[in-house]
């Protein structure tokens, strides 16, 4: 009868003890067949016993920083505490006598122990311990002793020992595997001065033994230990994942298979989506925090509206996250339009959001109240089952929530409780895939002791592995050296490169059959260097054999770079298996077709039906064009063909200021009524700003402009810009008189339907001027003309062909574009027949043809203000079809 000490790592546990063996980790758990109790799950049942529990994140937090307001004098308490809060779980891990060390002789030794001190109080007040302090606090409690069997504790701590002396009784067996890399000579000595039995054993001669003789540099490298270079993390993940689908296909077991690497979290998600593409089952379990989640970023979004009065994108945003479903299509085509802000403004739409008006300050509990009335009321669960980590941070959160409930009464504001909230969903932790099964990814240390047949080792380069070792900001090593020699037993940076050590020569001796380490050769565009324990163990880069094709997508990618290959299967019946599972080369089909349609759009042939030229003709007759039309199809006809034929357009959205094309509207539309009685230079002088006023409002109401912000300002301002036009004598110069007004027009013009409304017509002594208003200031662009370039006006050439064609007996004298932005005529250009009868017979071809490509004007005048951008692709591969004329 005694304790037992056993120096062997891999010691089988029979099924009689299955209800005593404590595990490191549940890895080590399902490896021994054994139910999940760690060192840590004993001890909380052996201090809830005498009535004390273990303070949760939130709390233990939370009375952290009312320690640091006692002792430290600082501007942020919460910030303090987030620096404390490390260092004085170290020193509780280690048991130091806290009060001696606040007799030390260096002030911020004596700081950091005052601050825990007071930490301790807080904790002690309300009946609880920090986790840090577990195994101390249930050592010292006088509990019955068992037998039991610790297994994954191969180097442990003070505390750890500590607590595992104290509650091991008789046949109890520690694992303790010794090695020279992490001496345990002192913890020996002290487990057998406490009656422990130190039994030898013979190793056998296994892979893994010979792995480990190897790293100790006593034997040569053994068979099945290989090192793979990759260029990045994405095809070191690949490559591996690809390995790892060749051992399942040739039946060995996914839970004879098993990952590893110490930075879980750089490597998981990107591990994930390569594992969903090539249809392997891969188990990711690290833990991140809530703000991760789906839940975490809308709870965020929500604070962020209420913080900010609900402006308009954060609160689209948050009205069409998937977790809640506001926002139906018609009611978002609304909100596009007019762009709410302000909670009033969005309930208008109809939507019911009084849960969120966070006006009143309230107590903690009240604010808690209300937000889990929103997670409920907006069905936040129901929305989440299709996530199961949405679910498990929901009842996270949830308890969360209940527990900041009861932390105090005292009232708070909206900014102070969105602030608890923010931190409550970085401090609560889940896991990133909930779930078992399949090859699952551990840290090194998780799986110590564990035995499998196949080991990848991801992210084997320095820096990674080992870790680097970072100095306590608060307690350095040089102070924790000092401490050491003063008596303080305190964690220094050889026993953590020396544990970093252990743990990495336990791990060799995991794998049964194989261990395969890698590593990128970059890393976020900085180049890596193999693991010093790679060059201890001498292995070398094994070159990468072609690896098989290991999913659809890699499928397709190696037919579409192999012509020849590509082909001969199109030209075959042969079917391509992949994940068990059939696909028809027409889905190859489908694909090269649309790359060689990418390629062509890319290239210098000249265009096809997917720029335009689709081959389907339209008789000119039966299309009527607007002059602007005309212009449009003149400066690219593929601009036309997408506004008028495939009816292309953007979604509506709310504007700050008018529309251009809204604006102009206005402006003619006043100017009309404005004239209306109006004929001579004298009738314009006797017009007023009352007047103008009501024609203006007048106008608005015709029009049904939707109100804009500030708009009381903005409409002063064009008011006053329509009165300077009328107060200036260009204008409506003396000896002009107005004809007409809006006069609209059907004809046709050069074999063209044409229809269109010229906005004045004034009559001088040598005949009628057409004039026309435009709201910018610069001169439009015409039509291409013989040199491509924007410079044949058609506009004001069909308005003096109409006005002809209506005012037979009036010869026509000129036509001028007038700018209302300038006050002035802007441009009086030349009227070009030949030129424009070519244009027209241009055009008529164009229709007859189906013809319109993408071939903007030399200077682009089109591509200015064209919603088409995306369609058309312009950019710089016009420069390579130069060489097509339309």
């Amino acid at each position: 009868m005694g304790r037992y000490i056993l120096p062997e790592l891999n010691y089988p546990v029979s099924d009689q003890s299955k209800f005593r063996v404590i595990t490191a980790s549940r890895a080590i758990a399902s490896y021994l067949k054994v139910p999940y109790y760690s060192l840590e799950n004993l001890a909380q049942r052996i201090v809830r016993s005498q009535g004390i529990g273990v303070a949760s994140t939130l709390q233990s937090r939370r009375l952290l920083q009312n320690a640091v307001r006692e002792v430290v004098e600082t501007q942020s308490v919460a910030g303090t505490a987030q620096a404390f809060l490390a260092t004085i779980k170290d020193l509780f891990r280690s048991g130091v006598d806290l009060v001696k060390l606040q007799e030390n002789s260096d002030p911020r030794v004596r700081q950091i122990a005052k601050v825990a001190i007071a930490y301790q109080q807080q904790l002690r007040q309300v009946k609880r311990i920090d986790g840090s302090e577990l195994c101390w606090q249930s050592a010292a409690v006088n509990c019955d002793r068992q037998a039991y069997t610790f297994y994954g504790y191969f180097a442990p701590s003070r505390d750890e020992l500590t607590l595992i002396n104290a509650i091991a009784a008789e046949d109890s067996i520690l694992l303790l595997p010794t090695s020279d890399f992490y001496p345990q000579h002192q913890t020996l000595a002290w487990l057998q001065s406490q009656g422990w039995e130190l039994r030898t054993s013979q190793s056998a001669n296994t892979f893994g033994c010979q792995s480990q003789q190897c790293f100790q540099q006593e034997s040569t490298l053994p068979p099945g230990m290989k090192l793979n270079i990759f260029p990045s993390l994405e095809a070191e993940i690949r490559g591996v994942l690809t390995q790892v689908k060749v051992l399942l296909s040739q039946e060995v077991a996914a839970q004879d298979i098993v990952l590893v690497t110490r930075e879980e979290q750089m490597y998981g998600e990107t591990l994930r989506d390569v594992a969903w593409e090539y249809g392997i089952p891969v188990q990711v379990a690290y833990e991140i925090p809530v703000a991760q989640t789906r839940l975490g970023a809308w709870l965020k979004l929500l604070l962020e509206v209420v913080r900010d009065n609900f402006p308009f994108e954060a609160t689209a945003k948050l009205l069409s996250h998937p977790l809640v479903k506001q926002m139906p299509s018609e009611m978002w085509a609304q909100a596009r339009a007019t762009h709410p802000q302000g909670l009033a403004a969005w309930q208008e739409l109809g939507l019911d959001l009084n849960l969120l008006d966070f006006q009143n300050i309230h107590s903690r509990e009240v604010w808690v109240k209300r937000l889990l009335e929103i997670l409920s009321s907006w069905e936040i669960l129901e929305n989440a089952k299709a996530w199961a980590r949405e679910v498990v941070a929901y009842y996270r959160l949830q308890s969360g929530l209940t527990e900041l409930s009861r932390s105090g009464q005292q009232n708070l504001d909206k900014q102070t409780f969105s602030q608890e909230i923010a931190e409550i969903l970085a401090l609560i932790t889940i896991p990133t895939q909930p779930g078992r099964g399949g090859v699952e990814l551990h840290c090194p240390t998780s799986i110590l002791g564990t035995s499998y047949s196949h080991v990848f080792f991801l992210g084997c380069a320095e820096g990674i592995l080992p870790a680097a070792i970072a100095d306590d900001p608060l307690l350095d090593f040089h102070s924790r050296k000092q401490l050491l020699q003063q008596g303080f037993q305190l964690t220094t940076a050889v026993d953590l490169a020396a544990k970093e050590t252990f743990d990495f020569y336990c791990l060799l001796n995991v794998p049964t059959q194989s261990i395969t380490f890698s590593y990128p050769e970059l890393l976020e565009r900085n180049p890596t260097i193999p693991s010093l324990y790679l060059s201890r163990l001498q292995v070398k880069p094994t070159p990468i054999d072609l690896l098989p094709l290991a999913s659809v997508e890699q499928v397709r990618q190696q037919y579409l770079r192999q012509p020849d290959l590509l082909s001969e299967l199109l030209k075959s019946d042969r079917h391509l298996k992949l994940n068990s599972q059939e696909y028809n080369p027409l889905l190859i089909t489908e694909i090269a077709h649309a790359l060689e349609v990418e390629s062509n759009r890319e290239s210098a042939i000249s265009p096809d039906q997917y720029d335009g030229v689709v081959g389907i003709g339209i008789d000119p007759q039966q299309k009527i064009f607007s002059a602007s039309q005309l212009t449009q199809l003149g400066q690219c006809p593929f601009k036309w063909f997408s506004a008028k034929l495939l009816r292309l357009k953007e979604l509506p959205e709310a504007e700050s200021e008018l529309d251009p094309a809204v604006r102009g509207n206005l402006y003619h539309k006043c100017l009309e009524l404005s004239l209306a009685q109006i004929k001579t230079a004298q009738d314009l002088a006797e017009f007023n700003q009352t007047q103008l006023a009501q024609a203006f409002a007048a106008a608005e109401q015709d029009l049904k402009l939707a109100r804009l912000p500030g708009w009381e300002a903005q409409r002063q301002e064009h008011l006053n810009l329509l009165a300077l036009n009328l107060a200036t004598a260009e204008f409506l110069p003396p000896g002009r008189e107005v004809v007409a007004l809006e006069t609209k027009f059907t004809m046709e013009w050069h074999g063209l339907q044409v229809r269109g409304q010229v906005d004045r017509i004034d009559r001088t002594e040598a005949g009628l001027t057409v004039i026309d208003y435009k709201t910018s200031g610069v001169t439009p662009a015409g039509v291409k003309d013989a040199t491509g370039k924007a410079n044949l006006d058609i506009q004001l050439a069909v308005y003096q062909d109409a006005i002809a064609q209506q005012y037979p007996e009036r010869e026509i004298d000129s036509a001028a574009y007038y700018s209302l932005t300038k006050q002035k005529t802007i441009s009086r250009p030349k009227k070009e027949p030949e030129e424009l009868a070519a244009f027209a017979a241009r055009v008529k071809t164009q229709l007859q043809q189906g013809h319109y490509p993408v071939a903007p004007d030399r200077d682009r005048h089109a591509c200015r203000y064209c919603d088409f951008d995306l369609v058309c692709r312009q950019g710089d591969r016009l420069s390579r079809k130069n060489s097509f004329k339309e």
